[in-house]
């Protein structure tokens, strides 16, 4: 459903009840869940699932030397480290998983001139996509607000796209963080991939959160961050605040698996998009049971290693261990 913009919009701290109560318990506590995978069995149709608090579960792209993606290998190719232990593939799938996307779009006021194309490119993207893949649509200028909650109704989809106005400062860490836990919330037992694709042409200016408290968001999720930045020329990267602007974009997008992109011209942004699809229905699904059992909530780093020659590969590169229970027992009279 498309929400109108004389309703609640979804702010901080001029934000809709709802976007709020998530947003300050979200800081306070977080709890970690995974969908996991049983192991495919041949001549099945499709992969079955279960859930489990130990399975972790990674999309995975590889590419060649050239930066060309490398796809059909087999479950053989693969091995996975966690911790400098290696784990069991439990589950692996080269299908086209259906795909849960957020489309971010800065809406500030230096995005006046350069917003009618963000759009085309946006919408462009959108008529790529298959009809089982679901988007929601965001933009973030003073406030933070969803245009249109996960769909798959894309007649929806690009009128919330074209409707975006252009409207002051820079929400820029607010609108990934909210995008972080809407994705992490949304289904999340369902066998997919999640991207968050956000385009922007500055640094942050108005958000009650900070970088450290988004990327830490992004960590404890299993999402890829795909970043365009529009304010990483030459001239605008000799500026302190452009430089670190980039920088962070970067660090999410590379720490979650994605990409992050600096496009020369406002042209080329059609073309990123395309790119970006392309990876994420090229992606491999890889899932295991991890051999350490202690649940005590701490960083566990992955590595992902591949038999095949000249490759390399990007996923996550890590996770946050699932905590112990904390159930308050009450006695019964």
């Amino acid at each position: 459903m498309m929400r109108s913009r004389s309703g609640p919009h979804l702010a901080l701290p001029d934000v809709e009840s709802r976007a709020v109560h998530r947003l300050l318990l979200g800081i306070a506590c977080l709890t970690v869940a995974a969908a996991a995978f049983s192991q495919q069995e041949v001549g099945e149709d499709r992969p079955r699932f279960s859930t489990s608090v130990d399975t972790v579960s990674l999309a995975v792209t590889l590419t060649d030397d050239d930066g060309r993606l490398v796809t059909g290998l087999g479950l053989d190719n693969f091995s996975i480290y966690e911790d400098g232990v290696e784990q069991e593939l439990r589950f692996f799938s080269v299908d086209e998983l259906s795909l849960k996307l957020v489309i971010l779009l800065d809406v500030s006021g230096s995005m006046r001139q350069k917003l009618p194309l963000a759009q085309e490119a946006a919408v462009r993207f959108v008529s790529s996509l298959k009809s089982e893949d679901e988007v929601q649509v965001v933009e973030f200028g003073d406030r933070v607000m969803t245009l249109v909650e996960f769909t798959t109704d894309f007649d929806v989809v690009n009128d919330a796209i074209q409707s975006t106005e252009v409207a002051g400062a820079t929400s820029l860490y607010n609108a990934i963080y909210i995008s972080l836990k809407d994705l992490e919330s949304y289904r999340p037992k369902e066998l997919d991939r999640r991207a968050v694709i956000v385009l922007s042409d500055g640094n942050d200016t108005s958000s009650v959160l900070g970088f450290e408290d988004v990327r830490e968001q992004a960590r404890k999720t299993n999402v890829t961050i795909y970043a365009i930045s529009l304010r990483a020329n030459q001239a605008d990267l000799k500026k302190e605040k452009y430089r670190n602007a980039k920088f962070e974009l970067d660090q999410l997008a590379n720490e979650s698996g994605g990409v992050s992109y600096a496009p020369e011209s406002l042209d080329d942004l059609a073309g990123i998009y395309d790119l970006i699809l392309t990876e994420l229905k090229s992606q491999y699904s890889l899932g295991y049971v991890s051999t350490n059992t202690e649940h005590d909530g701490k960083w566990r780093r992955l590595q992902i290693l591949t038999a095949e020659a000249g490759t390399s590969v990007r996923s996550r590169e890590g996770y946050f261990a699932p905590r112990k229970s904390r159930l308050r027992r009450r006695r019964r009279p």
